[in-house]
């Protein structure tokens, strides 16, 4: 009879998870560097940043779209694109915080210095 009884409670929580919608995790053994500099041919990407979000939690989509925005306004040698989750080290958060990483694509020749999310980051594109 207990049997019985146990059934539908293990549907509804198995049928809750499933119904759930999906969210994005950290990947804590994904660490995203921060690269001061970087120097690549027309063609290739390299992650250079993380994009984080409040402390603890990752950024919303509509965050990192406005960031690719505002990022991509100010490159000439080429674009952001964000990719997997994972973490990076931030003073702000007194350690290691959730983040996407921020990869960026050469896209045409020349030297840039640049704010990314923040920090300067020269950049060649050769």
């Amino acid at each position: 009879m207990n049997f019985l009884k146990s059934i539908p409670v293990a549907l509804v929580l198995g049928l809750s998870v499933v119904a759930m919608p999906s969210v994005s995790v950290a990947d804590n053994s994904n660490r995203i560097p921060f690269k001061k500099s970087v120097s690549l041919k027309v063609g290739q990407a390299m992650v250079i940043h993380g994009r984080r979000g409040d402390c603890g939690s990752l950024p919303s989509k509509s965050d990192l779209a406005k960031s690719k925005s505002d990022l991509d306004r100010n490159l000439t040698t080429g674009h952001i694109v964000f990719g997997k989750p994972g973490v990076r080290k931030s003073g702000s958060c007194n350690g290691w915080t959730p983040a996407y990483e921020t990869i960026f694509v050469a896209d045409q020749p020349g030297r840039e210095t640049v704010k990314i999310h923040g920090d300067a980051v020269r950049i060649t594109v050769k």
